[in-house]
This record gives structure tokens, C-alpha cells and sequence, in this order.
């Protein structure tokens, strides 16, 4: 087989791996995500609730047809009467009507206004709150997405690991059967090898639960073949938004706004309101036919009229629920103060933890670089026969151990920045929608 053939060979498996980075994961994610879907179905809703609200900007009409057969039981016609507000007819007759009726609020202390504000401002919370919802998916995201990739990092590591120790064994073994090694200590090295073992398989069976969830959360399916890209996001001055900028604050002010606009309605309401109303009517009567009735139905009145509605009283309902609006803005408010003080000490505990993540990973990668130099040290004095291949293999080992710390201090510190990229970010960060 010719050298190209035998390098297609060892790469294939690489070449038919997906690879994917975690911003592409995001990417298609915010694209697909039903939760995301639910949320901006939920602004259409909103949307289409202004338009009610902006109804009652127009005057209604509607029409009215009635057919009625009335009948005098004691048998004394007298006409038509008037009785506690009703227009009773006592005679015996078949009647009917048409009535078209227009009816236009002209005037009740803005309240209408107050109304359209309310479902505008649910409109504009129902839009934050999408952008909210995709800080929290990204965020778990984030999450098995790191899982993911420490999973597969210590997999490997520990693969490498293990065949050092079965190295280790088979010498040791040897040492064995001449008296030099003694059969406790080579059980315990076996031991050693079988914990090893379980170690990458559970790394294994973690990293397929991590990209099953990582598939369950963005809608992308990824397979145990899919190779991970490592995190390339770092944080950058600026990208940590002031609380006021971000989602939590943007809805809780919105939220208190449409509190203060709900009280002022409940205010308003209570004011009398001014309408204009107009009928125009058209009806027939006969006392035997009701056929009759419908065909000469003409042309009878009209009228046109001003209205005045006032609740003088509704047993201190408006005062009850005056009261609980202003408990409601109240508990907002607290609230708000609530998320901005929480906020304030998150944040803090993030860049302190970035910090001393940084400072770790510097120690280890100091002495990192002091097991390198061990292990070129040891492997020199081998080459003269000063060391055996058991302190050489050992330091190997050593070696393999803190470049696995080492890559994991890595995830976590990325994992860390870009965390607090997500939670902290701003509502000028959020995805197009």
C-alpha cells in the first residue's frame, strides 16, 4: 500500500467526523429552538392584543333583527305601555324589527390610551423576554458543551495513561517473577490499571450524555462520532453590560412601568366617560300575519343622543383593587432592587473566580514546565544507564497527569468568561428575531 493510501487511511476517521464549534451550536440553536419559537409566537400574541386594545379608537355598529308574537291575556287591547323602564305591548299582534345602532366612546379621561400603553408595554416585555430565554438556553449550552469537552479531554489523557501503566506493569512483572517486585505492590498496580479503565469509560459514557443533551437543547443532531471544537471565546473590555443594560433590568423597569400605567387606568376608570350613540330603527306589526310583517318593514324612526356613565358605587372594588395594584409595583420595586443587588456580588464572584483561575493555571503551568524539564533530564540520564525505565515512565506519567489538569483549568476558565458573557449580557447582544 502506497504512503498517500496509508495516510487517507489513518485520517478517514477524522475526515467523516462532524466538527462543530460551539458558536455554531448557538447559532443554530437560537434558529431552532422550540422554547425560542414559543417565545415569539407569545410577542405575536401580544402584537395582535394592541390591536384590540386600539378598537376602541372607532365607534361600533351593529344590526339587530327581532320577530315577536305578542299576545294580550286578558283581552283588553290598550296599546302600548310603560312599566318600570319596559315598553310593554298588550295587544295580540305579530311584530318585526330592524334596528342598526352606532356607538363611539367620545371622551373618558385617557383611559383607552392607558390601555393601549399596558399592551404595548406587555408587547415590549414579551420581546426582552425572548432575549432572555436565549441567554438561558445559550447558558446550558455552555454548560454540557464544557462537560463535553472535559470529558473528552480526560478520555484521551487517560487513554495515554493507561498505556503507560500497562507498560509499567509488564515490567514490574517482570521484576516479579526475578524476586525484585513483590506481588502485593503488582496487585495494586493492576488495580491502578482497572480504575483507569473505569475512568475512561465513564469519561466516555459522559461525553454521549453530554451531546445527547447538547443535541436535546439546539435542535442539532450530533452523533458520537462529532468532534468538538475547543472554546476560542475570551472576555473582552466591555462585554460585561451594566445591570441596567441587561434583560433582568430592561424587564423589571418595563414590568413597573405597566404597573404605574395599570394604576393610573384603575384611576381613570372611575372618572365618567362621555359617549354618542344613534339608532335607526325600522319595524311592522299585524295582528294575524307574520308574513306581513316582513315584507312592509319601512322606514320608521331615528335618533341620535349623548351619553354620560358614572359608577357612583361598586362596593369599594376600585379602592380594593387600587390597593393591590400598588402592592404589586411595590413588590416590583423590590424586586428590582433585589436583581440589581444580586448583580452586583454575581459579578463580582465571577471575575474573582476568573481570576483565580488565571492565577492557578499560571502556577501549574510553571510546574508543568518543571516536570518537562524532569522528564528531558531523566531522559538523558537513562541514555547513560544513571536511571531505570520505571523512574523514566513514571515521569511521564507525572507529566501526562498535569497537562490534564492543566487542559481542564482551561475549559473552566474559558467555560467562566464566557459564562459571564452570557448572563451579564446586554439587551443590545441578543440575536435578531
Amino acid at each position: 500500500m502506497r504512503i498517500r493510501e496509508v495516510a487517507l487511511l489513518c485520517l478517514s476517521p477524522l475526515i467523516w467526523a462532524q466538527t462543530v464549534s460551539f458558536p455554531e451550536i448557538l447559532e443554530y440553536a437560537t434558529q431552532n429552538a422550540t422554547i425560542l419559537k414559543i417565545k415569539s409566537t407569545d410577542t405575536l400574541i401580544e402584537s395582535k392584543n394592541i390591536k384590540v386594545q386600539e378598537a376602541a379608537y372607532y365607534p361600533s355598529f351593529d344590526v339587530s333583527y327581532n320577530a315577536e308574537y305578542n299576545q294580550a291575556l286578558d283581552g283588553i287591547p290598550l296599546g302600548v305601555e310603560s312599566v318600570g323602564g319596559e315598553t310593554i305591548s298588550n295587544g295580540t299582534r305579530y311584530q318585526s324589527s330592524i334596528a342598526l345602532k352606532l356607538n363611539y366612546d367620545l371622551y373618558h379621561f385617557g383611559a383607552t390610551d392607558k390601555r393601549v400603553d399596558i399592551a404595548s408595554s406587555s408587547l415590549d416585555i414579551k420581546r426582552v423576554e425572548w432575549c432572555e430565554q436565549e441567554k438561558q438556553l445559550h447558558q446550558e449550552i455552555l454548560q454540557k458543551y464544557s462537560d463535553a469537552l472535559k470529558s473528552d479531554i480526560e478520555k484521551h489523557y487517560k487513554a495515554e495513561m493507561l498505556n503507560l501503566r500497562k507498560d509499567l506493569y509488564s515490567m514490574k512483572e517482570r521484576l516479579y517473577k526475578i524476586g525484585r517486585y513483590s506481588k502485593v505492590d503488582l496487585g495494586d498496580e493492576a488495580i491502578y490499571m482497572i480504575g483507569l479503565q473505569r475512568d475512561i469509560e465513564n469519561s466516555q459514557m459522559f461525553y454521549k450524555e453530554s451531546l445527547i443533551k447538547l443535541s436535546q437543547l439546539s435542535y442539532k443532531e450530533l452523533s458520537d462520532k462529532t468532534h468538538l471544537l475547543p472554546f476560542t471565546t475570551e472576555l473582552e473590555d466591555g462585554i460585561v453590560e451594566d445591570y441596567e443594560d441587561t434583560t433582568q433590568a430592561v424587564i423589571l423597569r418595563k414590568k413597573i412601568k405597566q404597573k404605574k400605567d395599570e394604576i393610573s387606568l384603575q384611576f381613570r376608570e372611575q372618572l365618567p366617560s362621555f359617549g354618542l350613540y344613534s339608532s335607526y330603527y325600522m319595524y311592522a306589526s299585524h295582528p294575524r300575519g307574520y308574513e306581513y310583517t316582513i315584507t312592509q318593514i319601512n322606514k320608521k324612526s331615528w335618533n341620535v343622543g349623548l351619553s354620560l356613565r358614572y359608577n357612583i358605587f361598586e362596593g369599594f372594588k376600585h379602592s380594593a383593587s387600587e390597593e393591590q395594584l400598588k402592592l404589586e409595583l411595590s413588590r416590583l420595586e423590590q424586586e428590582m432592587f433585589d436583581s440589581k443587588h444580586n448583580h452586583t456580588y454575581e459579578l463580582k464572584s465571577k471575575l474573582t473566580k476568573i481570576d483565580e483561575l488565571n492565577l492557578i493555571r499560571e502556577h501549574e503551568q510553571n510546574l508543568l514546565d518543571e516536570n518537562y524539564k524532569k522528564r528531558d533530564m531523566l531522559e538523558k540520564l537513562h541514555k547513560f544507564k544513571k536511571v531505570d525505565m520505571l523512574t523514566k515512565i513514571n515521569a511521564q506519567y507525572e507529566l501526562l497527569e498535569r497537562e490534564l489538569t492543566i487542559k481542564i483549568r482551561e475549559i473552566e476558565a474559558a467555560y467562566e468568561n464566557i459564562s459571564l458573557s452570557i448572563v451579564h449580557r446586554g439587551i443590545n447582544k441578543c440575536s435578531p428575531h
